[in-house]
């Protein structure tokens, strides 16, 4: 009872997450498979971890990823990120600390300090390649209603405002189910984010001007 009264007077929701456990996502483009990924979820006591481990093909480049996402048990916001790549045959590593109001981004693709828009009270991750803040999205969202937050992209050292658009008209791939849930937001890149609101599990992910779909493998 007491978490619900800290959650209404802070203006969120009760938090949830998807269930601890290993899940598998298979990412296409122009309907050709270019990789795959395997994210595990675990809460300790450092928080919600997301360990990630995939890899694929782009533009005839092979690489391999590992990252881990941590976030607040309470707000699901994010208090740690690190990332380990190979990329056509080059190491590349990256990290992301979070301190209240900013965020620091150290590592072989950027050193840079992110801050939050005036309009944006939170940060969250959303890597071109890793699938973990992406899986992490909806119950992010769910927590803190929607509201605008801002979202860093480390690959292109980026910080930039997003905000689901509840009016967006998405149709419903024949895929998803049809108790799926959809986040869309349509800048500055489209895209709409399939869930099921049970278990705030990711189904689906789709950037429609790139053709690039990341779909859950059950």
């Amino acid at each position: 009872m007491l978490a619900l009264i800290l959650a209404a007077a802070a203006g969120g929701n009760p938090v949830t997450t998807p269930a601890d456990g290993t899940y598998t996502y298979v990412s296409s483009m122009n309907g050709v498979a270019i990789g795959k990924t395997a994210i595990t979820v675990k809460h300790d006591g450092s928080g919600i971890v997301l360990n990630e481990q995939g890899g694929g093909t782009f533009n005839g480049e092979q690489g391999t990823v590992n990252d881990t996402l941590t976030l607040d048990a309470g707000q699901l916001a994010p208090t740690g990120y690190t990332m380990n790549a190979v990329v056509d045959g080059r190491a590349l590593k990256m990290t992301l600390s979070f301190n209240g109001q900013d965020a620091h981004q150290t590592g072989d693709l950027a050193d840079k300090t992110y801050d939050l828009a005036a309009d944006t009270k939170h940060f969250v991750v959303l890597d071109m390649g890793p699938f973990s803040g992406w899986f992490a999205l909806p119950a992010q969202m769910q927590a803190w209603n929607d509201a605008p937050a801002v979202a860093i992209v480390p690959a292109m050292a980026s910080g930039i405002p997003i905000s689901p658009d509840s009016a967006a008209k998405t149709a419903r791939p024949q895929s998803v189910p049809a108790s799926d849930s959809a986040i869309s937001v349509v800048t500055p890149m489209p895209f709409t984010l399939w869930f099921d609101p049970k278990t705030l599990l990711v189904d689906r992910l789709d950037f429609p001007t790139q053709g690039v779909s990341v779909v859950r493998q059950t």
